[in-house]
């Protein structure tokens, strides 16, 4: 893993038939690079629950003269067994030494103090993420969100780990998280309706919620439109799947449209 690809380059999502595809790739933030911050982390895995309105913490995620940082809650409605789990470098023994060298020189840098600790925290966990070591990963995770918490990406990093980890309801959390810390990017709405509607797609008032978000934020959009288009259809609500693909398709002049008419024939076809 090269450094600046700090991102977690894990999942990619083509939204929609071939029109108003939306490859979500959360790269090219470099205007996230800030002033070093030095911090002593702390060595213990760090278990946080949801307990309503407040949240409890056996361990903060690292020491320091400011305020005791509690570490994003793992939701009450999951339970998390264990921290290790099969994670996407499993069984490839030349990704896993690879990703363990990248640890090493992560640290190394982290410990130079040249580069903003944000990504580089995010790099670690997304390393250890891929090694299945979650409670590293949901360690580091936190050490990023502690240094700039009104910053998306680590939170949308932390809700795929989460769902990696079979903890759905927290990564729902961590996606939530991401948009309403930085409303205005795209990318951390499409990964949350993506996610929504693949593990809750019969939550309607929570996929509901989370394109009202996203629409107050860019109103009728192809992308957004076609996550919306497909859960209604796979809902059975085939009006109204029909209805946003056409709304797609008027936001999409000069593409090649076939796709969609052919999605849109099959739709009306079930009606």
């Amino acid at each position: 893993m090269v450094f600046f690809m700090y991102m977690q380059m894990t999942k990619k999502y083509w939204v929609g038939i071939g029109v108003g595809a939306a490859i979500l790739v959360l790269a090219g933030l470099a205007y996230y690079l800030k002033p070093t911050v030095t911090l002593t982390p702390g060595n213990a895995p760090i278990v946080a629950t949801s307990t309503g309105s407040t949240s409890t913490s056996t361990q903060p995620v690292a020491t320091s003269s400011v305020q005791a940082f509690i570490p994003f809650p793992i939701n009450k409605a999951d339970t998390i067994t264990s921290w290790n789990f099969k994670g996407a470098y499993a069984g490839n023994a030349l990704l896993t030494t690879q990703a363990q060298a990248d640890i090493t020189n992560l640290t190394n840098l982290l410990a130079a103090g040249k580069f903003d600790a944000y990504n580089v925290y995010n790099a670690i966990a997304n390393d250890y993420s891929s090694l299945g070591k979650g409670a590293l990963a949901y360690q580091y995770y936190n050490r990023s969100i502690r240094l700039y918490p009104n910053i998306g990406l680590a939170y949308a990093n932390l809700g795929h780990f989460m769902d990696s980890m079979g903890a759905y309801y927290t990564a729902a959390d961590a996606y939530a998280k991401a948009t309403t810390v930085e409303p205005g990017m795209l990318e951390y709405h499409l990964e949350r309706l993506t996610y929504l509607t693949r593990q809750f797609p019969k939550d309607n008032a929570r996929i509901v919620a989370a394109i009202t978000d996203a629409s107050k934020q860019f109103g009728d959009n192809a992308s957004i439109l076609s996550i919306e288009a497909q859960w209604l259809a796979g809902q059975g609500r085939y009006a109204d799947a029909i209805k946003a693909w056409q709304t797609v398709k008027t936001l999409s002049p000069g593409k090649d449209t076939t796709a969609i008419d052919a999605e849109i024939a099959r739709l009306q076809a079930k009606q």
